[in-house]
Order: structure tokens, then C-alpha cells, then sequence
């Protein structure tokens, strides 16, 4: 009795509950379940394919207060059980008992009694979203019931039997990619704190015993019936749902909307729905008022050249499609406590919250994943120093790449790669060039220009205005609070106007790009690559100006793209950053070893450890080094090695290479002649060493 009271949810308890046996193709059952329209756990939602969506939006995928209840569906119930309790003088019936136990869970039990499924029509599911009593005097809990019959066991007869599988869940529409692959299920549930929520299954949760899926499920809300495992699968995949939705597997655009984890935003969303098997997607949370975030945040950028860049660089992953450009991003570089990290978590409250932000520890295999999460969005990292610096360059290229590891399945067929495209915000107290030689490992020019280092030196730390505040501290600290308060409005504002502008982009950007401010007089291939990446700033700071979000002055994004390139270029130099790596790097190497693995070329006879060639005086007093093939090459390691040459021919320091190309040249050292390849060491210095 007291088990009843507080487990059971009937009133009334069946003799025996077995599972209800299976029904054969062709048979009256099996034919009169496939004429019941009451398999469906919803009504229908439309044959035709092209009709529209219901006023219901189905992008809407948070907790809907204030749902109305939704009357039963097609009838309800069974029969089949006991007709009541014997009563007892002075004690009331087992089922006023249930009834006075459950008061608070059935404030909208339906009083009117409900017919239960005739025998012919079982077995079939059916979803009750409130208690519901049946005619037979049972009374039903809400949730998805299966109402089937039982199996008899020699000369019994079947008997109806009902089964609790889980909460109230209704299987909405069927969702497909653009490829009409990852197939899944929308599904509408009432979680135990009374709420609706909507969730896109993908249909390979449904794999094996399907227990990835019922945690997800338990997770967000849903009460299940520990004992009804496949009962639960099988209603899911009863009968395919008609109305068809497109489904987004990432965060991003997807055709001419954009998709967020909880919000689809754009002229089509109604077409679309985020999917993912995961529940735990908080990065792009809400809260305060875009106000608010105008007041205490935005406004603060204002006479704050980098505050306004990190600002800026928010608003440029959606344009980086709309404009075909790739991934890239800057990196703030100062010491610590100059208020780095406060600009970037700045940057994060455009889209989210405090869980927005992450970190540079992970590998480069972590961070594929990191980066999928925030596709056509900010990517925001912080402290380089965290990482494995032998991880860095794997991780700069890939990021700005947008392509994951390419890697094989378990029968050795290449899997699919993952993709992004990101606008990247990092910070760090070092370069990433000091970073990876850390671990050993040079500085690529492309990994130079996919993060572009940005010295945060400026009058306050990263700031040139404190806008009345006593100090760069405290202006750090207000605009962190702010970022707490308000944050995640910016963000969907900006993507609510440019899903709806239908100017090119493109042409936008090369307007900026043909600017004199990026085309300075000596600027060669790889800064004018990095000019692209600060107009692509300019034009999204701009563009969130224009759209009313910021409330900054217009042309402010562009004065501080244009300063943002300068710090760029003042710290790295002018010039072809790899050639600039060849020419140190062979002036390092005649620095450390220009006496001790050279002799003078008369003195042949002279023991030389490891010889990298000779010396011989030049024409201007000073020294021709007569480098072997295999001490250049030693010089130059890291380098391909013809490229060098070409680099060392341009800047003066080797002669040009004669008719046939050739580069090296036969000297007569030591009474025996020998292929040389003559370096100028004093021409060397004067173009090297940053120069």
C-alpha cells in the first residue's frame, strides 16, 4: 500500500503487467495499428511537404513559460484492470488515497472521462500531457504511454496492458542536412520543473542500447522508465514524422540565415533548426539589455584604439563568408596586468557570457573542437603561455585554415574533416614567435600573418582613455563587471540587420582595402595581407556602427583599424617577414661561428673542427666568406634552400648566378680548386638582424 502511494500511477493496479507480444505483418492487430492515426504522439502537422510552419516558431528551442496544456491526442487509455478497491469502514479508497497524494502534480487533471483504446486498435503510443482519467476509472500520469496487450501464457486470453514509458514527449517534425544527411528527430518535452523545451535528436543516438540518448534526455528533464529501454527507441522511430525541417550541425550561416544554438535568425528561419547531440551549448548566453551594453561597454571603446579593435574583431567572423574571406585573427601582446584580458572577455560579451571565453591550454587536436563551436563567430583565446609551445604553430595554421586533422575511421577510410571559419582574438604576455621558439620551433611567415601581433602598449596599458576613472585598473574592472551583466544582445543584433542586408560585402571590403592608410609605399605581399585582415576590422566595426549597435562616432573603426596596423607593422618591420628570417638567420650563424669554423683560405693547413668554409679578405676591407655546400645548407636550415639563395641574391649578399644559373664558384684554396659559395658578410649585417 505505501508503494502505491508513492510510486504507482494509477489508481487502480493490474493483476499482471507483461510485455505486450509482438504484433505479425498482416494480421487484423497488426492491421487495424496501422489505420490508427494515434500512433502519431502529435497531430498532424501537415501532409503537404511545402506547407508552412505553424505560428509556433520552430527555432525556438529555450523553455516556453506559460505552454498551455495540450488536450489528449486521439483518445486515451485501456481497460483491463480491476474495477476498484472493496471499501473498508473508516478508511478511504486506495484510489482518493493516490489522488490526495498527487494533488499538487494533477492541478490540471482532466475530470471528464476519456475512452481507452479499444483492443483492435493496440498496440500504439499515445502522449498525455496531463493526468488523464480514463472511463475505465483508471487514471493515467502524464507522459507517452504504449497501450498494448498482454502475452497469454497457454489457454488465457490476452488482456490489455498499459506501460508508462517516459514524460510528456511529442516527436514534432523530422530534420535532414542540406546533403539530406544526419537525420534526426525534433522533439517537445515537458521536463520535471513543468517546463517545455524543445530539443533536434540526431538519430544515431539511437544506436546500440540507445543509452547515450536517454542521458541526454535525463539530463535535460525528462523522466523515463528505467525498465522501458527499447520501448522508448521504438516509439521514437515508429512512424516517420511529415512535417521536414533543414538542420545546421554547427553554430554559423546556413544558406541566408544564421544559426545560434538557441535561435535561428534570418529571413528563412522557420526552415531551420540547430542539431546536436549534445545539450550543453552555453556559450552564446544572454543577459542584461544591448543598452546596457552600449552604456558600459561600447561607449568606453571610444579614444580606445585596441579596446575598439577587440570590439570590432567581435563583429567580423559573420562577414568573413559574406565577404569570402579566411580565418585569421590578432594577438594582444603586453605584460601582465595591462588590462589584456579584459579587453578580450569585451570582446566576448558581443555573443556571450563568462563561459565564452577559452583558453590557450589544449592541443592542437582540442582545439579543433573549440573552434567548430564558434564557426563564423569570435574564436577568443587567452594566455599563449598556457599552451605546449611545440603545439602553437600546429595550432595558429589550423585555426587560420579553418580544416581540422584529416584522420581515418576504424576501417581505415578517410572520416570527414572538420571546418570552421573564425575571426580569432588571443592574448599572451609573448609573441607567437618567442612561444614556439620555446619549443624549438621558427616562426613561419604564414603563421606571422594568420595572428598578427599587436603590442598592447599604450598610455593606460591597453587603454588611452579612462573615461573618468581613477585609473586603468579601475576602468578594467568596471568593463569586466559589465561583461557579466550584459552580454550576448550585441551579438544577434548585429546578425538581425545583416541577414537582412543584401549589399555586397565584398565590394565593401575592397573600398577599404584600396585605402592609402593600408597601402603604405614599401609594402610588400604579406603586409598587404595583413592590411586586408585591419580593413576586414574596419568594415565590421563600421558596419556595427551603421546598424546602431555600438553608438560609436563614424570612422572610429577605421582610425583604430588603421592604428592597429601600424603597432602590426612597427613591431614586426617592413619587408617580407621569411626573408627577413633567412638574412638573421645567416647572420646568426657567421656571429657565432665566423672564427671558429673559418680560416683565413691561405692557411689550408689550419685544423678547423666541423669546417663551414674559409674567409678571404674583400674589396672594401672586409670579409668574403667562402661557404661549402654543406655549411651553407647547415646555415640555412629550415629553409628551402634555392629559395634562400634568391633571397641572399636580391638583398646583395651572394653575386648573382651566372648564364647557368649556377650560384657557387671554383676558388683555388690551397693549391687545390673547390666549389665555393661566396656570402659578403659586412653586406649581410647591414640588410639583416630586423633591418
Amino acid at each position: 500500500m505505501t508503494a502505491d502511494l508513492f510510486g504507482a500511477d494509477v489508481a487502480d493496479v493490474p493483476v499482471i503487467e507483461p510485455s505486450p507480444a509482438p504484433i505479425l505483418a498482416g494480421t487484423a492487430e497488426r492491421n487495424g495499428r496501422e489505420l490508427n492515426g494515434s500512433l502519431k504522439s502529435f497531430p498532424d502537422l501537415g501532409a503537404d511537404e511545402g506547407a508552412a510552419a505553424d505560428s509556433a516558431s520552430p527555432h525556438s528551442f529555450g523553455d516556453v513559460p506559460d505552454v498551455p496544456a495540450v488536450h489528449l491526442n486521439n483518445g486515451a487509455g485501456s481497460s483491463g484492470t480491476a474495477g476498484g478497491t472493496a471499501g473498508v469502514p473508516g478508511v478511504p479508497a486506495l484510489a482518493d488515497l493516490i489522488e490526495a497524494a498527487t494533488a499538487g502534480d494533477g492541478g490540471d487533471t482532466e475530470e471528464t472521462a476519456v475512452p481507452s483504446v479499444p483492443e483492435e486498435n493496440r498496440p500504439c503510443f499515445k502522449v498525455y500531457d496531463g493526468w488523464t482519467l480514463l472511463d475505465t476509472g483508471r487514471k493515467l500520469r502524464p507522459g507517452v504511454w504504449l497501450h498494448g496487450m498482454s502475452k497469454p501464457k497457454k489457454e488465457e486470453m490476452p488482456v490489455p496492458v498499459d506501460s508508462w514509458v517516459c514524460g510528456p514527449l511529442h516527436i514534432e517534425a523530422q530534420t535532414f542536412d542540406g546533403t539530406e544527411n544526419n537525420f534526426g528527430r525534433l522533439l517537445r518535452f515537458k521536463n520535471t520543473a513543468g517546463r517545455w523545451r524543445s530539443w533536434a535528436m540526431p538519430m544515431e543516438l539511437l544506436k546500440g542500447d540507445g543509452s547515450d540518448l536517454r542521458g541526454e534526455l535525463l539530463a535535460m528533464g525528462l523522466e523515463l522508465d528505467p525498465f522501458a529501454r527499447q520501448t522508448l527507441a521504438r516509439y521514437l522511430q515508429e512512424r516517420t514524422p511529415k512535417k521536414r525541417i533543414r538542420c545546421a550541425l554547427q553554430v554559423g550561416w546556413c544558406g541566408d540565415v544564421f544559426v545560434l544554438p538557441d535561435a535561428v535568425i534570418g529571413p528563412n528561419a522557420a526552415g531551420v533548426i540547430f542539431q546536436s547531440g549534445e545539450r550543453s551549448h552555453d556559450e552564446h548566453g544572454q543577459a542584461g539589455t544591448l543598452d546596457g551594453w552600449q552604456t558600459e561597454i561600447a561607449s568606453r571603446a571610444v579614444a580606445n584604439p585596441l579596446f575598439l579593435l577587440a570590439l570590432s574583431a567581435a563583429f567580423a567572423g559573420p562577414l568573413l563568408k559574406r565577404t569570402n574571406t579566411e580565418g585569421g585573427g590578432l594577438h594582444f601582446v603586453g605584460d601582465s596586468s595591462t588590462g589584456k584580458t579584459t579587453i578580450l572577455e569585451a570582446a566576448c560579451s558581443v555573443w556571450g557570457g563568462p563561459g565564452y571565453r577559452r583558453s590557450w591550454r589544449a592541443t592542437a587536436n582540442g582545439m579543433e573542437g573549440a573552434a567548430a563551436l564558434f564557426n563564423d563567430c569570435l574564436l577568443a583565446l587567452d594566455e599563449i603561455s598556457e599552451c605546449d609551445p611545440r603545439e602553437v604553430g600546429a595550432i595558429v595554421y589550423s585555426l587560420g585554415n579553418g580544416r581540422g586533422k584529416q584522420r581515418a575511421s576504424r576501417t581505415g577510410a578517410a572520416r570527414s574533416v572538420t571546418r570552421w571559419q573564425a575571426f580569432i582574438v588571443s592574448t599572451g604576455e609573448r609573441t607567437i614567435g618567442t612561444t614556439m621558439m620555446e619549443g624549438g620551433h621558427r616562426t613561419k611567415a604564414g603563421q606571422a600573418v594568420r595572428l598578427l601581433d599587436i603590442p598592447a602598449a599604450r598610455r593606460f596599458g591597453c587603454f588611452d582613455e579612462l573615461h573618468g576613472m581613477a585609473s586603468g585598473t579601475a576602468l578594467s574592472d568596471a568593463i569586466k563587471r559589465a561583461a557579466t551583466q550584459h552580454h550576448g544582445r550585441a551579438g544577434r543584433a548585429f546578425l538581425e540587420r545583416l541577414t537582412h542586408d543584401e549589399r555586397d560585402m565584398a565590394v565593401r571590403l575592397e573600398s577599404l582595402k584600396a585605402l592609402t592608410e593600408f597601402n603604405p609605399p614599401e609594402a610588400e605581399g604579406q603586409d598587404k595581407r595583413a592590411a586586408s585582415r585591419f580593413a576586414m576590422l574596419a568594415l565590421a566595426g563600421e558596419l556595427a556602427t551603421e546598424y546602431g549597435i555600438t553608438g560609436w562616432p563614424e570612422g572610429a573603426a577605421l582610425d583604430a583599424a588603421v592604428i592597429g596596423f601600424q603597432a602590426w607593422r612597427s613591431m614586426r618591420g617592413g619587408g617580407n617577414d621569411e626573408r627577413r628570417q633567412i638574412l638573421d638567420k645567416l647572420a646568426g650563424f657567421l656571429e657565432r661561428h665566423g672564427d671558429s669554423r673559418f680560416s683565413d683560405w691561405t692557411a689550408d693547413g689550419a685544423a678547423i673542427r666541423d669546417r663551414a668554409g674559409w674567409w678571404k679578405p674583400d674589396d672594401t676591407g672586409g670579409r668574403l666568406y667562402l661557404f661549402n655546400a654543406e655549411g651553407l645548407r647547415e646555415a640555412l636550415r629550415g629553409f628551402d634552400f634555392k629559395r634562400a639563395l634568391d633571397v641572399l641574391e636580391a638583398a646583395g649578399a651572394i653575386p648573382k648566378a651566372n648564364a647557368e644559373g649556377e650560384r657557387s664558384r671554383l676558388e683555388r684554396i690551397g693549391g687545390r680548386r673547390m666549389r665555393v659559395y661566396p656570402v659578403f658578410g659586412d653586406a649581410l649585417r647591414e640588410v639583416g638582424n630586423g633591418a
